[in-house]
């Protein structure tokens, strides 16, 4: 295959990747117990996967929780391309909703606590050492007798990074959505009421 053969591909997908998704005010890098990038990340999936979940029962999703591993670069100030997001998500991971009773997310709290923090949204907590205390999770006060709704990569949803307590779900719903595209359309919906993106450190992890 010649490079005049190529080209016309090539020069689509170049355009494609460069499309500028969304302008942020600032750099967004990974860190814990919360950074900029991890908190916008779980923003976005929360964000779309709400939109894309009807669930019969009308319990919605209660919050969200992903890992800094699978965060793999940085994003820019100022245009925030495709091509970016595909260099911070690289995978083909995909969002699951998982029903999980609370004992089980006490669990899942005592891995963030050991880990020192990963991505969360709609869920807020301090960690003192390997412990953690003040949860709340949409904004309510964490009660281990409630059953909760966890959106979370698929990766981590087959026990990726050491996390086999999400296998004690009740129950898991596939969105058909990459984290990826989540991420891309949380910026577009962004980007159309011609806003700028303005991550924030707002406590949701603290120390």
């Amino acid at each position: 295959m010649t490079y005049k053969m190529i080209y016309p591909y090539q020069s689509a997908l170049n355009k494609e990747m460069n499309q500028v998704l969304v302008n942020s005010i600032s750099a967004m890098e990974k860190g814990k117990p919360e950074s900029l990038l991890g908190n916008f990340v779980a923003d976005a999936c929360l964000n779309i996967a709400i939109k894309n979940y009807k669930p019969e029962s009308g319990n919605g999703i209660d919050f969200c929780m992903l890992n800094n591993g699978g965060l793999r670069s940085s994003l820019p100030s100022g245009a925030v391309t495709r091509k970016n997001v595909f260099e911070l998500m690289p995978f083909e991971n995909e969002l699951v909703v998982l029903t999980i009773p609370g004992n089980s997310v006490s669990k899942i709290l005592k891995y963030i606590s050991d880990a020192g923090g990963v991505p969360v949204s709609n869920l807020r907590m301090k960690i003192s050492g390997n412990s953690f205390t003040d949860v709340f999770i949409s904004g309510q006060p964490f009660n281990s007798s409630m059953t909760y709704k966890l959106v979370t990569s698929d990766y981590l949803a087959n026990g990726g990074d050491a996390m086999q307590v999400l296998s004690e779900n009740i129950h898991l719903e596939r969105l058909n959505i990459k984290v990826r595209d989540a991420i891309i359309d949380y910026m577009i919906s962004i980007n159309s009421i011609s806003d700028t993106l303005k991550p924030v450190l707002d406590g949701r992890i603290s120390k």
